[in-house]
């Protein structure tokens, strides 16, 4: 089968589902790695590490320049038609332009670290950290999604998803056993350096894969195109996440560090309930693309109702355990995390995230089919309004403010991503698309048919 190829739904499904358990180990390791953290770190240090992970991983956002979303959105449009040569063509031109913009926005992370910061001592040291750690967050997710983009699913998903998490908490276990604790610079560093080794294999075979196998130069119109949509998907895939880290950054900035490290462990924990939707989304990305593109929108329809009815049942799900267990759940990470406020927070978080999931792969599809310029400008006038709207309700109301802010702006988003989309192109990515489908009305006929 080609890497382009249409796969059947029943594939598809068994591939959402593995992909599904891997980011569901992948959270449950992510949730384990901020607990060592936590566990190996006073709380001001781990303020500092929650402060140093969401600027580069808002920084790895940016920095890619849109490339992994190009390979995401070209290599199967080219390689389901036949055309590998153009394929390995567009691939080696985007390893180019990602490395270059990594290394681009590593001359500027080091830059900062020359500002004078009399409240933070360890500020060059912690920029250092925070640089490495950003360009390898940005390079692991290029090389994610070069392999997905090819249908290898776990060659792309396991080295960041599974070894690096694995590695980093043993790695955190131990500094924990030698020592008392370690310093926020320390951890952010061990980070890092354990992500770029765990990608190391990854990026010998993409390189031997792409550059010693037969190229074709782009012509004219293909280039035109590939430039036309990164610039596009540049912003719509560096917005929406770093936002998010925006977010966190903003309530370290209005409320310091440690309310900032609540807000952080609120966030990652909301995030489980969107899992489903993301695992599902890591096998379908390539799926979507080539069915656009070859006119075969019902089936991109089909695919998209299922993800979403998916995802909205395991973020409902996720939505009753914050309810009943959230308090436990943050208390792992520090006792103090575990008041009322943060707990009603996190279910304020959770109820954003279960609304974002009730409208599909929204994000996803308007990426990958040519609706890149109405994502970004939605993304830009949601966010940027939303953005200073969290500003506002952190000031007045404070962690529960920001978590308002925070989920208000997901769920308008979200929103108005899938009515663009229904409009646009006549594809519901919602639950409504579900509903409306066939596999909905054979759900119906079936449940009708039972004594």
């Amino acid at each position: 089968m080609s890497p382009g190829s249409r796969q059947s739904i029943g594939r598809l499904a068994r591939n959402g589902v593995a992909a599904g358990v891997i980011k569901l180990a992948s959270a449950g390791l992510t949730f384990l790695l901020f607990v060592a953290a936590a566990m190996v770190t006073d709380e001001r240090q781990f303020g500092l590490f929650s402060t140093a992970y969401a600027s580069a991983s808002l920084v790895s956002f940016f920095s890619l320049i849109g490339q992994h979303a190009a390979v995401m959105r070209f290599w199967p449009q080219y390689a389901g038609g036949g055309d590998l040569p153009s394929a390995n063509g567009l691939m080696a031109r985007a390893i180019l332009v990602a490395a270059a913009g990594l290394v681009a926005a590593s001359l500027l992370m080091l830059a900062t670290a020359f500002l004078p910061l009399a409240t933070v001592p360890e500020w060059f040291e912690l920029c250092l950290a925070t640089t490495a750690l950003a360009f390898a967050l940005g390079w692991s997710e290029f090389t994610s999604c070069a392999f997905r983009a090819k249908n290898a699913l776990f060659s792309g998903l396991l080295p960041r998803d599974i070894f690096w998490r694995v590695a980093t908490i043993a790695g955190f276990a131990a500094a924990g056993f030698l020592s008392p604790g370690i310093s926020a610079v320390a951890a952010t560093s061990l980070a890092a350096g354990l992500l770029l080794a765990c990608v190391l294999p990854q990026t010998v075979v993409l390189l031997r894969d792409t550059f010693h196998a037969p190229r074709g130069a782009l012509n004219d119109a293909q280039k035109m195109e590939f430039k036309a949509v990164t610039l596009g998907l540049w912003g719509v895939t560096a917005l929406p996440p770093a936002l998010g880290q925006a977010s966190t950054l903003l309530v370290a900035a209005i409320l310091g560090p440690e309310a900032a490290g609540a807000i952080f462990v609120a966030d990652r924990v909301m995030r489980l309930a969107v899992l489903a939707l993301n695992g599902i989304n890591q096998a379908l990305a390539p799926q979507i693309s080539s069915a656009f593109h070859s006119h075969d929108r019902p089936h991109v329809q089909r695919i998209a109702g299922l993800a979403a009815i998916g995802g909205f049942g395991i973020a409902l799900i996720m939505l009753v355990v914050f309810v009943l267990f959230g308090k436990v759940i943050l208390a792992v990470f520090d006792p103090a995390y575990a008041s009322d406020t943060m707990h009603a927070a996190l279910i304020i978080l959770g109820l954003g995230a279960l609304v974002g999931t009730a409208c599909g792969p929204t994000e996803l599809i308007m990426q990958l089919t040519g609706l890149q310029r109405e994502l970004f400008r939605t993304l830009v006038v949601v966010n940027t309004v939303g953005l200073g709207v969290t500003a506002g309700l952190t000031v007045v109301l404070g962690p529960m403010g920001a978590a308002l802010g925070i989920a208000g702006t997901m769920m308008v988003w979200c929103i108005t991503g899938a009515t663009i989309t229904r409009r646009r192109i006549g594809i519901d990515p919602s639950i409504l698309g579900f509903l409306a489908g066939q596999d909905a009305n054979a759900l119906r006929i079936l449940l009708r048919g039972r004594p």
